[in-house]
């Protein structure tokens, strides 16, 4: 319904607009002119306003016609019913009315005349609220007569139909009598004690007229019901003329009722289910009829008051065959057929309050970056199967524990008719710079710059620095070879530097990266006797795409074979030229064994250093960059962080990618504790919730809630990736078995020291997989092996690779209970050519055909038993009996078989030499002609390696 302006209402419902907006003001809502409109919402509170008048007592009809007599009459009409149940149901109003006498003294006439005016002023008024509450009834009334008239009639069918006896004449139905008050002297007004009813339905129970407690002595009149009424008295016509004068009041009262009944009639059509039983809104019996009418049931849901119960008087109690309900004490009557007795009203129907929506519910939900298939069919309310089903039509197969993205996640619920958009994610990284600020008007301060030492395996890399911090690193390593990342701080005469030291084997390509990007100058390390390789190469494309300044140092000047030129050449050929090629790349010649050139090359990475002005604030929050992680026993999770900026002191709370913890120590390179470590300092981390990923920014903050609001996101983020992957990785190996066969696997589970040392393995492992066998890295982790591992590798029948690392003596008593292997490594050489030989012999063997020997046909003769027989003189190799056997023609293939007979003088022999004769019968094959060739050969298998 829209906005309606005043009048407009009025004229709805048969109100002066006057008394409309004084209701209105009333009500609190503020109206000006009748052409102002009203809401939906002011119109709920304009009957809020009604009601609870009606509740207070203010709904008295003050009748003031007879005031020129000096009396009041307080009139209240009740509607209701009366009969019994062989009557016609009949629609009656009880009408109640009390005369009160004004006092007679002339001392309190004016006081009298002006309660006089009070009263008429409130009659009005009542009068005019009663017909603004009543215009809301009145609808729904029409319509519930209309009801009732139908039900009489099926009523009054059905007992014609059973041949019930002729029903009494109905009592004619008494036209409103009011009956005039003789002028009484004038008393005291009494005031009359109002009972207000409580309402039990409020659209209809509250807006009725409260009950007026009355003297016994009380005229009670009938009005007429909807069916014509007939008079029957002579001595009403006096009565019915005075009546007359007030029809239209009374008329337009009915009018109102009828229009607010006829609204709760509509919503009770609205409803599904069968009607209710109704009840009685009046009472049954009439004072001054002689015989009961019928009853009017009432709108469902509305019950009469213990007062209305007391005037009807008790019902007659019906006579049966001696059952009862078994809810109660009504009695059924039970007829033939099983039919209802006509008349009797419908048994009360119980059902349930819940109702099927007709249209279908269409919901709005949030798709995150990833969900797996029974979290999208629980945010959708349907079934998983329902999910599945339409994602087969869509021509994906998937399963109920399946993760999907976000976007097939949004075309499925499109697809079933649903509303779905992206889930708005989390920033980490923006939640992480609202809380570290900005620190850039912070003075900066002279930092020490960051050398990076890189160059090919066995160059001398190691052994340089071991010269420069006057160690033996080198010596203790295995296999003479760097496999972990290390940083160190050199104090010199010129300054402090320092260095990273990283791997030059091709396994630890991230590892060199990483230097890469945290150096601030590259240090490349070429051997005079070896030139350019590989690994060099690769050192040269990080620094490039890093953007540092390089410094090359050709070592191994000492040896003989050095050769200077060639090096310079072969840097020139992949991009590097140095200064004395015209470039402005500088180059030092060192030599880390008798440490010839070592004092220049300092200078020159001091030199590079202060060109580059390198600069950090220091009293800040820290920053860094995770070098290397390990777990250690004792200490746990131990992290190398390399200070960019600022200071880290103990206490500070640090997050490191996924990990955060408070920092409980802090320890140099040469395992000493320190308090505190400053920009371009490297030190080892101990109070870390599990160790980070290499790589991984770490920061200082110091919102403890925060860091962990951030560190939970980002497991969180890891999870669903590798969730992912995991499934779209089964999904491949699906469908690629389906077309190829199964495909041989080798299940690996690693567990290293550090790690990089993890990372370096699993990419070179998972390199050796081939088309026909897999290498599957079923878990990797760092730190010592435990006997959960010891599990996993059982359950999954895996190889356990341990690098650099031992089981402790539970593991290695569950290993040898379940048949687990434990293969230890310190050489990540042997553990890439273990696992290549492992595959190798899954590989299946190859057949290849291996050439024997060729005889050429002479003569062809029948032998008896054998057919067709040929002499050959065997021209090449040796001629086995047995074997398979090709017939030439002409070089050209026309035959392949066995070779079925082989005889030499009449003699079976098992082979023949070059250069002799013998007979051969070809199995199945008589077409030997002079000339041909017969070649003899047979299958190999060999076994194949990776």
């Amino acid at each position: 319904m829209s906005d309606i302006q005043v009048k407009a209402l009025a004229a709805m419902v048969k109100a002066p607009v006057d008394v409309l907006m004084r209701q209105l003001k009333r009500a609190g809502i503020e109206v000006s002119s009748p052409e102002d409109k009203i809401t939906d919402a002011q119109k709920l509170m304009l009957l809020e306003r009604i009601k609870n008048e009606a509740s207070s007592g203010r709904t008295e009809t003050v009748d003031n016609r007879n005031a020129g007599a000096g009396k009041i009459t307080l009139k209240r009409a009740t509607p209701g019913g009366a009969g019994g149940n062989d009557r016609k149901p009949q629609g009656v109003e009880v009408r109640r009315k009390k005369t009160i006498g004004l006092r007679n003294s002339e001392s309190d006439a004016q006081a009298d005349r002006a309660a006089e005016q009070r009263a008429e002023t409130l009659a009005r008024q009542a009068e005019n609220d009663r017909r603004v509450r009543e215009a809301v009834l009145e609808k729904a009334e029409r319509e519930r007569r209309e009801l009732e008239l139908q039900r009489i009639r099926r009523q009054k069918e059905a007992k014609e139909a059973v041949a019930q006896p002729p029903q009494p004449p109905q009592p004619p139905v008494m036209p409103e009598i009011i009956t005039p008050v003789e002028p009484v002297a004038k008393t005291p007004v009494v005031p009359e004690v109002i009972t207000p009813v409580e309402p039990v339905m409020p659209s209809v129970a509250a807006v009725e007229p409260e009950l007026v407690a009355e003297p016994p002595a009380v005229e009670r009149v009938v009005t007429p019901a909807p069916i014509k009424a007939e008079a029957t008295e002579p001595d009403t016509a006096a009565t019915a003329t005075k009546e007359t004068t007030n029809v239209s009041g009374l008329e337009q009262r009915q009018l109102v009722v009828d229009a607010a009944r006829q609204e709760a009639s509509d919503a009770l059509k609205r409803r599904p289910s069968r009607a209710k039983p109704k009840q009685s809104l009046a009472p049954k019996q009439v004072i001054g009829l002689e015989e009961e009418e019928p009853v009017i049931n009432p709108l469902p849901g509305l019950v009469s008051t213990d007062d209305d119960d007391t005037k009807r008087g008790e019902k007659k109690k019906i006579k049966t065959r001696g059952r009862e309900n078994e809810r109660g004490n009504t009695p059924v009557i039970q007829h033939k057929g099983n039919k209802r007795k006509p008349g009797r009203a419908p048994e009360r129907e119980v059902k349930h309050g819940f109702e099927k929506p007709t249209a279908p519910v269409i919901r709005e939900i949030e798709i995150p970056s990833t969900i797996i298939v029974s979290d999208l069919a629980q945010k959708l309310a349907i079934r998983a199967t329902d999910i599945i089903k339409s994602m087969m039509k869509m021509g994906m197969m998937v399963t109920i524990n399946q993760s999907i993205d976000q976007e097939t996640a949004i075309l499925v619920a499109e697809e079933l008719g649903h509303k779905a958009t992206p889930m708005q994610v989390m920033d980490d990284e923006a939640i992480l710079a609202s809380v570290l600020g900005d620190n850039s008007d912070v003075a900066l301060e002279t930092r020490p710059p960051v050398v990076t030492i890189m160059g090919h395996v066995d160059h001398g890399k190691t052994s340089l620095l071991d010269y420069i911090r006057k160690t033996r690193v080198a010596s203790g390593e295995a296999g003479g070879i760097t496999q972990h990342i290390g940083a160190y701080h050199v104090d010199t005469s010129r300054g402090t530097v320092t260095f990273l030291d990283t791997p030059g084997h091709a396994a630890f390509t991230k590892m060199r990266a990483r230097g890469a990007q945290v150096t601030d100058i590259v240090v490349l390390i070429v051997a005079a006797d070896d030139g350019v390789m590989p690994q060099t190469k690769e050192a040269i494309q990080h620094a490039k795409e890093a953007k540092v300044p390089m410094v090359v140092a050709i070592n191994k000047i000492d040896k003989s074979q050095a050769d200077v030129d060639r090096v310079l050449n072969d840097l020139s050929q992949v991009g590097v030229l140095t200064e004395e090629w015209g470039g402005d790349v500088p180059v030092v010649r060192v030599s880390a064994k008798t440490g010839v050139g070592i004092d220049e090359l300092l200078e020159t990475i001091l030199l590079v250093a202060e060109v580059q002005e390198l600069t950090a604030p220091v009293d800040v929050p820290a920053k860094g960059t995770v070098i290397e992680a390990s777990i250690e026993r004792g200490r746990g999770a131990v992290a190398t962080v390399l200070i960019r900026e600022g200071t880290l002191r103990k206490g500070d709370i640090l997050l490191c990618g996924t990990q955060y913890g408070r920092v409980r120590a802090l320890f140099d390179e040469n395992g000493r504790s320190v308090k505190e470590a400053g920009p371009s300092i490297p030190v080892a981390v101990v109070g870390l919730s599990s160790a980070p990923e290499a790589g991984d920014e770490a920061f200082v903050v110091s919102d403890e809630r925060k860091v962990r609001e951030i560190a939970e996101l980002r497991q969180e983020k890891q999870r669903d990736s590798r969730f992912a992957a995991q499934n779209t990785a089964k999904l491949d190996n699906l469908f690629s078995q389906m077309q190829t066969g199964a495909r041989a696997q080798i299940n690996l589970l690693v567990k290293a020291d550090v790690q990089g040392s993890v990372e370096a393995i699993r990419s070179e492992l998972l390199k050796l997989s081939t088309d026909e066998v897999e290498v599957r890295i079923i878990s990797s982790g760092i730190g010592g092996m435990n006997e959960s591992d010891i599990d996993l590798a059982a359950a999954s029948k895996a190889i356990v690779v341990a690098f650099n690392v031992r089981a402790d003596a539970g593991a290695r008593r569950l290993a040898q209970d379940n048949d687990v292997e434990i293969r230890y490594y310190s050489i990540i050489y042997d553990v890439i050519n273990d696992v290549r030989a492992a595959m190798s012999g899954m590989l299946s063997p190859e057949t290849r055909e291996v050439f024997l020997g060729l005889a050429e046909v002479r003569n062809v003769f029948r032998a008896s038993g054998f057919g067709q027989v040929a002499g050959c003189l065997v021209v090449e190799g040796v001629v086995r009996r047995g074997n398979p056997i090709r017939v030439l023609r002409d070089n050209v293939v026309i035959f392949e078989g066995e070779l079925e007979s082989l005889r030499r003088h009449r003699d079976d022999v098992k082979e023949v030499q070059v250069g002799t004769e013998c007979g051969i019968a070809v199995k199945d094959y008589n077409d030997v002609r002079v000339g041909d060739q017969i070649e003899v050969f047979e299958h190999v298998q060999v076994a194949r390696s990776i």
